[in-house]
């Protein structure tokens, strides 16, 4: 289960094996940590579910003083699915997290329930142009979330990471009802490598959330008919991407 892959991960950061690995890389090691998730819950564990999953968001923003971020997000289409996303000032604060009470009680609820329906697909990333790694975010409750995986060819990632870069800089200053546009360039879970260029290092990985009416569907509106979107849209014509686009849109949750 995907708890269990989490504890895994972070013995291993503890290893000394491991840690010999992290201090040689130092440097991303001090950068900020995100992770996105996505899973399928069973319908008749769903409630309980969430009621373990909200008191470990609770938790783990009112304890945690590098949990920037943990939102919370279902599906726009099925009630049964759901999206996770979290911020935390670098890897060894997502290492702390992993050893709070908090999040042994959600661990051991999962490994005793068993909620999901197939596997959780979980994804680490380093997120990059992001101006304040210090403070924490709130939740914007009634807004629309959606998480990407984007798998450029390497012959395009110039290109790529430029249009990317422009995208994101329209959305921050040119938007009123954007409220978060982060991305960053994919990376193994903590305690293993750091990944090779010619790798996984090709993925990367999203998180946006916009507001107004219908849920904040019509932020995101606005953001797809943007100029900066328009120059991203020209660039996906190109046939950029080794993978298709992974997209999934949700509705954020209350606390």
């Amino acid at each position: 289960m995907l708890s269990i892959l989490i504890s895994i991960a972070i013995l291993l950061l503890l290893s000394p094996t491991t840690q010999s690995l992290t201090a040689s890389s130092s440097t991303k090691d001090s950068a900020l940590f995100a992770l996105n998730l996505q899973c399928k819950v069973r319908p008749e564990i769903r409630d309980e579910w969430l009621k373990q999953i909200k008191e470990d968001q609770l938790c783990s923003r009112r304890d945690e003083p590098e949990c920037l971020q943990f939102v919370l997000g279902q599906d726009v289409d099925d009630e049964n699915a759901f999206y996770l996303f979290e911020l935390y000032r670098n890897k060894e604060a997502f290492q702390h997290h992993g050893q709070t009470p908090h999040f042994q009680f959600y661990n051991d609820f999962v490994e005793t329930s068993q909620p999901y329906v197939g596997e959780p697909k979980l994804f680490f990333y380093h997120p990059t142009e992001e101006t304040d790694s210090t403070t924490k975010r709130p939740i914007h409750k009634d807004s629309f979330g959606l998480n990407v995986n984007l798998y450029p060819k390497a012959s395009v990632l110039n290109d790529f990471l430029k249009v990317i870069s422009e995208n994101k800089k329209g959305t921050d200053t040119t938007e009123p009802l954007a409220l978060q546009y982060t991305y960053g360039k994919a990376t193994n879970a903590p305690g293993e490598p750091e990944l090779d260029s010619d790798n996984k290092n090709m993925a990367f990985h999203f998180h946006e959330q916009y507001s107004g009416d219908n849920h904040g569907k019509e932020g995101f509106d606005a953001h797809a008919s943007a100029p900066h979107f328009a120059a991203w849209e020209d660039f996906v014509t190109t046939d950029p991407f080794d993978k298709a686009p992974e997209v999934s849109f949700f509705h954020i949750l209350e606390q």
